[in-house]
């Protein structure tokens, strides 16, 4: 009996690791590496979502605007000290192609006829979990000032609005690659 037991679990065992290995190979994604720098960004931006809004406000805990939010995740993540309003940070950082942004890089919109930069966010990649809405999308968190709700959230890049008044992708932390 002992030898059944030992012969029919090596033949379980070879069983389940084949299938293990098709099912890996099938379900594979390639993945971008992102720096370990990028990463603490990303998880540091994260771990405020749910954070209310308010306009002009610097306290995630009583209210947030965009600005303050994205130069809170700067400083704390990566000790950059960026200025204080949307359009002011994007004068400061490096311009890039919306071919070579990666997750950690800032997002900017232009909303209205002023010209300048109304809004910044951090563009996180694509969206992997629970959220089906998000699923295999772009995504990019930042604090929101309209809608409903209104803080800081996940925003598909795709979606209307931000896709009409989308401008341009700065760099502050060094690429990846």
């Amino acid at each position: 009996m002992k030898n059944f037991i030992v012969k029919h679990s090596v033949k379980f065992f070879i069983f389940s690791a084949a299938a293990f290995i098709l099912c890996a190979a099938a379900f594979s994604v390639q993945v971008r590496h992102v720096s370990d720098a990028r990463q603490k960004l990303i998880n540091c931006a994260l771990s405020y979502e749910g954070s209310p809004y308010r306009y002009g406000g610097t306290d995630p805990a009583t209210g947030i605007d965009c600005s303050a939010y994205v130069g809170l995740v700067a400083r704390k993540a990566a000790g950059i000290n960026l200025p204080r309003t949307a359009d002011a940070i994007y004068s400061s950082v490096k311009k890039i192609s919306e071919k070579d942004i990666e997750p950690g890089d800032l997002l900017f919109f232009r909303a209205g006829n002023s010209g300048k930069i109304t809004h910044v966010g951090i563009y996180c990649g694509r969206y992997h979990g629970p959220r089906k809405q998000f699923d295999g999308k772009k995504v990019f968190i930042s604090a929101v000032s309209d809608g409903n709700p209104t803080g800081v959230q996940l925003s598909l890049m795709k979606s209307s609005f931000w896709k009409k008044t989308y401008f341009a992708v700065g760099r502050i932390l060094p690429a990846s690659k």
